[in-house]
């Protein structure tokens, strides 16, 4: 890892916006190349403060600052690609992730998605309360392999089932991955409903869906 490269990395670890933008910056005056600051620099320092987070060793609001951090750096070198006509990377793997029907909560999604796109994932959250079709129809219309969903309450839980059953019905549920999480959710619940994967933790649901796309 470069100087450069390495400044950036550190920046995000500091959970420092303006150290990000100011070191993104300076690596790309120094004609770093901008895929490499990407994936080196901004995309491994946010996927250990997901790990962190994981490992209860960080708060929630570090781990927001954080990521809202190295989205402002992400989005520097976004620009500066598109100013070069750089070829972007095909995204590692497409996700349509939301919060069922009924529950409007949203900050164990959000970070998910950060953390995903971080990691170079295309993301598309469909929102909270979110009936079963939307999942089914985005999936569609975005060609994802992955289907995330979140319920924090009991009340809601039962719609992670129903996304199951639509996503037969439309016929394409062999051909997607399911993940579940959120308060109302256990390995017990995935089993029940019939979903391939439970994450009680946002860095666990990003290690997992970092192997389903890997193990393609």
């Amino acid at each position: 890892m470069s100087d450069d490269v390495n400044r950036v990395y550190k920046a995000v670890l500091s959970y420092e916006k303006d150290a990000v933008v100011e070191s993104v910056k300076e690596a790309i005056d120094h004609g770093v190349d901008p895929l490499m600051l990407m994936n080196e620099g901004l995309s491994k320092a946010i996927v250990e403060i997901g790990e962190r987070f994981g490992k209860e060793e960080i708060f929630l609001v570090e781990l927001m600052v954080g990521a809202e951090a190295c989205m402002a750096g992400i989005d520097l070198v976004k620009q500066k690609l598109l100013e070069n006509k750089i070829q972007v990377l095909e995204p590692k793997g497409i996700i349509v992730i939301g919060t069922v029907q009924g529950d409007i909560h949203n900050i164990g999604k959000d970070i998910v998605k950060t953390l995903l796109e971080a990691a170079g994932f295309e993301v598309h959250d469909i929102g909270v309360d979110q009936p079963a079709e939307s999942f089914v129809t985005k999936t569609v219309a975005f060609g994802a392999k992955v289907v995330a969903s979140s319920a924090l309450l009991t009340t809601t839980a039962p719609y992670q089932k129903e996304i199951e059953e639509k996503l037969k019905e439309a016929g394409i549920r062999d051909r997607v991955k399911t993940i579940i999480g959120g308060a109302a959710t256990s390995p017990e619940w995935a089993k029940t409903v019939g979903a391939d994967f439970y994450a009680s933790t946002a860095a666990e649901g990003i290690v997992i869906i970092k192997k389903v796309f890997e193990g393609e």
